[in-house]
């Protein structure tokens, strides 16, 4: 189903010819530059590093992505803070490692009745994406604390999407603390987590796509001092990649990159167990804010992290895609 998706993409993409402004009726070519950058570490915890690139473009709309998936054929489809779109080839080489990002085209979301998401009505920031199992996307927006359904096999990025399953609690959620996070279980089942900024642990729910009723959260996902859940991802092994943000104007940024098995969300428990710190980047590492995470199985068996930054359109920030394998044991 991801191959079909890719394919579709490279369709049904033509040049438009709008300027920067963000009312594109198909998909639009644009050029972005990408930069190689070191991590400064050839292996953090459990994660080797595997190319870093800085990605700048002098389209305005480039930036602010917050969400990602990793498809068939390396290619990835992306979303940013604004609701739009941003497909691309992620380039390896022999070794496997990241070191290009070509072939981007730009389109615009679109609500459930067909129209562009808009903050004016606090509908247009999207946070997080998944690929659902029939190949749909969700996408979790943190203005509305809904999920949003894109068919991109029937429509592209052209067509309506649909409000999906709504989550109950989430009225409860701190401002600008919401949906950021999404991935997709084994069994089709979405699972939803909150960002839960400065708290001990944010909700994690698990919702039935064919759910009639709000769906109440299932169990806490734990957090360090200071962090917040910022992304999910299904690893190839069914269990998730979960990424967590700190930032504080004197001591700056840092990530964490984490494990849990499928079962660790029907352990019972009100905080989840069997979260396994994978890697934690930190200064004088090249960090900034990322936000977003996706997983894809390398041809050799290895599992491969991506986690991209979002620069939220400041010049003192920037967009930065690193590439990780996940090793058996960690660094010493």
């Amino acid at each position: 189903m991801r191959a079909l998706i890719a394919v579709l993409l490279l369709a049904g993409c033509s040049q438009s010819t709008a300027g920067d402004e963000p009312m594109l009726a198909q998909w639009r070519a644009i050029e972005v530059t990408a930069t190689p950058i070191a991590l400064g570490a050839e292996q953090v915890g459990r994660l080797r590093f595997r190319g870093g690139l800085v990605l700048t473009s002098d389209v305005t709309a480039f930036g602010a992505l917050s969400g990602f998936e990793v498809l068939d054929n390396n290619r990835a489809l992306f979303l940013n803070d604004d609701a739009e779109w941003f497909e691309a080839r992620l380039v390896l080489d022999e070794s496997g490692a990241l070191v290009g990002f070509d072939d981007v085209r730009y389109a615009v979301m679109r609500n459930e009745r067909g129209e562009f998401f808009s903050y004016e009505d606090n509908t247009a920031d999207s946070e997080g994406l998944t690929q659902l199992l029939d190949g749909r996307f969700a996408a979790g927006f943190e203005g509305t604390q809904l999920i949003q359904i894109f068919d991109m096999n029937r429509d592209g990025p052209f067509g309506p999407s649909a409000v999906g399953p709504r989550l109950a609690g989430v009225d409860r959620l701190p401002k600008n603390a919401g949906l950021e996070a999404i991935a997709t279980a084994a069994d089709g089942a979405i699972i939803v987590g909150a960002e839960g900024s400065g708290l001990a642990s944010t909700p994690i729910w698990r919702v039935r796509l064919d759910a009639t009723e709000p769906t109440p959260a299932l169990i806490e996902f734990p957090l360090a001092p200071g962090y917040s859940l910022t992304a999910l991802d299904r690893a190839p092994d069914g269990g998730f990649v979960a990424l967590e943000r700190f930032y504080a104007p004197i001591i700056g940024a840092r990530a964490k990159i984490a494990y849990f098995p499928a079962s660790a969300l029907d352990s019972g428990a009100e905080v989840m167990p069997d979260v396994e710190e994978l890697a934690t980047l930190a200064p004088p590492m090249a960090i900034d804010n990322f936000e977003g995470v996706a997983t894809a199985r390398m041809p050799d068996g290895t599992t491969r992290i991506y986690i991209v930054s979002d620069d939220n359109y400041n010049r003192h920030q920037r967009t930065i895609l690193y590439a990780f394998d996940v090793v058996s044991e960690a660094a010493r």
